[in-house]
């Protein structure tokens, strides 16, 4: 009987799934002939709907016409020009932003030091629940497979406190992933209760400890690929406490866990000595267990790749080899979701144009001082843009320091990846050095050699020159100043004024830097406790010296 009723619950799910691509999904496709129709409309009822707010009323809603007076009366805002605006709806309930009245907010780290709660009105919200549902119902369509076993979903908590006015604030990821399918969250392996749990080393194993039990697990979903190569860290690390738990019952560190948290979660943990012989002798046929001997079922992972996150991103093909596919997130942030993954490039995605109005500046325009804005019609491929996005929540011409590339078309809409940060250059001699030049790089250097766990290269202004701070997670590491040597000529060979400034001996040489295990560890949690949300931690590689708080010479293996 339940293998019945599995089956007809995968029957109804392949339904449902379908029915919202073949709906939602291709009503979307269509809209991408005129993307500029459906983004004029947009803004028009942006502008005609929030006139009477504050804001509204001091940029001059009742003058703007079209997306050129829009520009006129509205200059480009970053969140600290905001605040007053969030602070006065938070406080005084007044229609600051928005006519209709936030009904949470997103809280995220900000660049002041202060935390930035971001509204999300109950439009925006529902908008943010058709998107999701429209991009789980494509990866259905992409690896129906993936969604016939059990399912591991990790995000942060929808609710993580209240703001005091009756209103809470959370994450984004959870505050959206709760408009999953019904039938969908019934294969979740992790109850909710689990994700609130603030010791994140707890946290992870509890995760693990569940899902190690399901044989059956066909789909993983998470921010980070950090959050992965962590679990299997965490399963060498109790490899021997997670398999007596698995068949015995119970849980190694249940007296760590809180306690109204474990009471509505200890009914998971019963012994099954089956699972636990069969983890065991797959160990010992492979001496080191991979995530996919974990799962031999799994089929789909789905998690960010690009910039940063693709130095974990590159370490997963080895834990998840074919047939596990491993499709891009896409581009979404605390104040908006960017993209829906088509699937056709990796880490490409269709803009949600019908949501956000977007613009974008090129990234030397906007770096030189001299911006000049364009609509999603202007696009070209190949090139790199900074986003600039008005949002239902009252977001208006919101600078998110983000840089994306056009990768192509879909009909006559842009698909685009996330980049890197904005903040993620460098400018010591007028090089002017990109994260992703430099992931490029060191990667290209260590190819064949080593793999990268944590890559952090860090701009000292004072010695004009760069270090390149490396912690490596297999393979055979090449002496730091040979090593040095060939990424300072591979990032001649992808910047020319790099090259220019090393010949000139503006530049110094470079140092590599190797650490030791753990430093990404001990920098994530340095991170999060300064105030950086766990689950959408993002390192970037690239940074001044100078303004970089955390100690990494205090992990060199030179000590």
């Amino acid at each position: 009987m339940p293998g019945l009723a599995r089956m007809l619950g995968n029957l109804l799910i392949r339904a449902q799934l379908r029915w919202v691509w073949l709906t939602a999904g291709r009503k979307l496709l269509a809209t991408t002939r005129d993307p500029m129709r459906v983004q004029r409309s947009l803004l028009a009822s942006f502008i005609r709907n929030n006139r009477a707010t504050t804001f509204g009323k001091q940029h001059h809603f009742e003058k703007i016409g079209n997306y050129v007076e829009f520009c006129q009366h509205v200059p480009v805002f970053e969140y600290e020009m905001l605040r007053d605006y969030v602070r006065a709806a938070i406080e005084r309930d007044e229609p600051s932003l928005t006519k209709q009245a936030p009904v949470a907010y997103v809280r995220t780290s900000g660049t002041s030091g202060l935390a930035k709660d971001i509204p999300l009105t109950r439009d925006h919200l529902i908008a943010l629940k058709r998107i999701h549902r429209l991009a789980v119902a494509n990866q259905h369509r992409l690896c129906p497979e993936a969604f016939t076993g059990s399912i591991l979903a990790i995000t942060s908590p929808a609710v993580e406190g209240d703001l005091g006015n009756g209103k809470h604030y959370g994450s984004a990821s959870g505050v959206v992933s709760v408009s999953t399918s019904a039938l969908v969250r019934e294969k979740f392996v992790v109850p909710d209760a689990v994700l609130t749990v603030s010791n994140s080393r707890i946290k992870y194993l509890l995760i693990l400890r569940l899902a190690m039990c399901r044989a059956d697990l066909t789909h993983i979903a998470c921010a980070n690929p950090t959050t992965l190569l962590t679990l299997v860290r965490l399963y060498h690390e109790h490899t021997a406490e997670l398999l007596s738990c698995i068949e015995k019952g119970g849980f190694f560190l249940a007296d760590q866990v809180p306690p109204a948290v474990w009471a509505s979660i200890a009914n998971h943990f019963i012994p099954q000595p089956q699972r636990a012989a069969e983890i065991a002798e797959r160990h010992r046929q492979t001496g080191c267990l991979r995530l996919v001997d974990l799962w031999p079922q799994l089929r789909l992972v789905v998690t960010w790749t690009c910039a940063s996150a693709g130095v974990a991103a590159r370490l997963l093909h080895h834990e998840l080899p074919q047939p596990v596919r491993i499709l891009d997130l896409g581009y979404l942030s605390s104040e908006f979701r960017g993209t829906i993954t088509l699937g056709l490039r990796s880490g490409s995605g269709l803009p949600t144009f019908d949501t956000h109005f977007f613009e974008f500046v090129e990234r030397d325009q906007w770096d030189d001082g001299k911006p000049q804005f364009l609509t999603l019609d202007a696009l070209r491929k190949h090139r790199d843009y900074y986003v600039i996005v008005t949002t239902p929540s009252g977001l208006y011409r919101y600078f998110i320091n983000d840089l994306v590339r056009v990768t192509g078309f879909f009909n006559r809409t842009p698909l685009f990846k996330f980049l890197q940060k904005g903040k993620g250059v460098t400018n010591i001699t007028g090089e002017k050095l990109y994260e992703s030049q430099v992931l490029a790089a060191v990667h290209a250097s260590l190819d064949g050699l080593c793999a990268a766990r944590f890559i952090m290269a860090l701009a000292d202004e004072e010695k004009c020159c760069y270090r390149f701070y490396i912690e490596a997670h297999h393979g055979a590491k090449p002496a730091a100043g040979g090593l040095a040597k060939l990424i300072d000529n591979k990032l001649g060979e992808l910047n020319l004024e790099y090259s220019g400034k090393r010949e000139s001996a503006r530049l110094a040489a470079s140092s590599v830097i190797w650490l030791r295990s753990g430093a990404e560890e001990a920098y994530k949690k340095f991170c999060v406790e300064n105030g950086q949300r766990e689950g959408q931690f993002k390192t970037v590689a690239l940074a001044y010296a100078q303004k970089f708080k955390f100690d990494l010479d205090a992990f060199s293996e030179q000590d």
